[in-house]
This record gives C-alpha cells, sequence and structure tokens, in this order.
C-alpha cells in the first residue's frame, strides 16, 4: 500500500493528499471534503508512509497494519473510534498481533483507527486494489509476451553488408576550422 502521497499536517484534523508542490509550499487536499491548502516550510508534516507502529519485535509500517485490519473488516470499521478504549486495542490486536501496548498510547489507537476510517471513506483501499490489479493485468501481458521476444532474440542474425566492409579514409582527425576575426574576442 503506497501512502507517501498521504500527509498528516500538524494543528489541522484529518488526513491530506499532497496535490502538487509549489515553489514555496505542497498544496494539499483534504480526504474529508476536498478541500485544498497550501502547507508551507514552516507546518510539521508526517507522511503516513514513514509511520510505523511499536511492535515487541521490529517495527511495523502503518500501511503494513491498515492492510491487514482492511482484510479483517472488508472496508468497514466494527469499532467506533470514540468508543471503549478496550475495544479499540483488541481491534488493534486483531491486526497487530503482537503490538507493544506500554508504548503506544491511547491517543495515537484513536488516530490509528480515524485515520484507517478516512481513509476508508475516502477509497484509498479500492484505489490500491484497483492498481494491484492493473499491475497483475499488465505483468501478464508482459509474461505472454516475452516468449515471442526470446525467440527473436535467439536467432542468429546475418552481418549485414554496411557493418561487414570497414570504412576508407582511415584517418579520424578532427577537422580545423579557420577562426575569423570577427569571432574573437576583443577584436
Amino acid at each position: 500500500m503506497d501512502l507517501s502521497k498521504i500527509i498528516s499536517i500538524t494543528g489541522k484534523s484529518g488526513l491530506f493528499r499532497v496535490v502538487a508542490q509549489g515553489r514555496q509550499a505542497l498544496i494539499a487536499e483534504s480526504l474529508l471534503d476536498k478541500k485544498r491548502i497550501p502547507v508551507h516550510s514552516s507546518v510539521k508534516v508526517s507522511s503516513l508512509d514513514e509511520v510505523s507502529m511499536y511492535t515487541k519485535g521490529d517495527d511495523v509500517l502503518l500501511s503494513k497494519v491498515f492492510e491487514a485490519l482492511h482484510a479483517k473488516e472488508k472496508g468497514k470499521l466494527s469499532v467506533d473510534p470514540k468508543g471503549d478504549l478496550e475495544a479499540l486495542y483488541d481491534k488493534l490486536g486483531e491486526a497487530l498481533p503482537d503490538y507493544d501496548r506500554d508504548r503506544i498510547y491511547s491517543s495515537d489507537v484513536r488516530k490509528f483507527f480515524t485515520w484507517y476510517q478516512i481513509l476508508a471513506d475516502a477509497g484509498i483501499f479500492q484505489e490500491q486494489a484497483k492498481e494491484k490489479q492493473a499491475d497483475k493485468e499488465e505483468k501478464e501481458v508482459k509474461e505472454t509476451k516475452k516468449p515471442s521476444a526470446a525467440k527473436a532474440a535467439a536467432k542468429p542474425k546475418a552481418p549485414s553488408a554496411k557493418g561487414a566492409a570497414p570504412k576508407g579514409g582511415g584517418g579520424s582527425k578532427a577537422k580545423v576550422q579557420p577562426m575569423h576575426k570577427g569571432s574573437q574576442r576583443g577584436s
């Protein structure tokens, strides 16, 4: 799952998609209401592609946890992000069984489920599924074309008449052109 264009902006609620980059600011579009705003370089921005969740082993990228939760929930969240905290931790445990409860704060869990719901409502998971399907179809098309390309490469080519005979003249010196007085500097 590619979340590199999805960002969280400090001081703004919700998630944003990077639409363009200007000279002095990013242009971001809200996933909630589709309004575009400039995001100046002085504002702290976090790309969801770089965020990870604490586990008892190695940290896991947020995109992997979102994919696991999406596989369990089928696009619609069964718990309320503002609801019971224990239910949220239990649902997180289904998607990420070895999460570290001591290092993941309750506010982070609520934010995680809020972000998941925003991404699901914006259709990010459906876009990802369409891209995967298109990539799969493209790969299948390439695989069907490969055998014919391999057969063509296996046939030995006859040397062409042009490349067979050496060129005459044999000199490789560069031609010197006289310089006109008007083209020199200072005259």
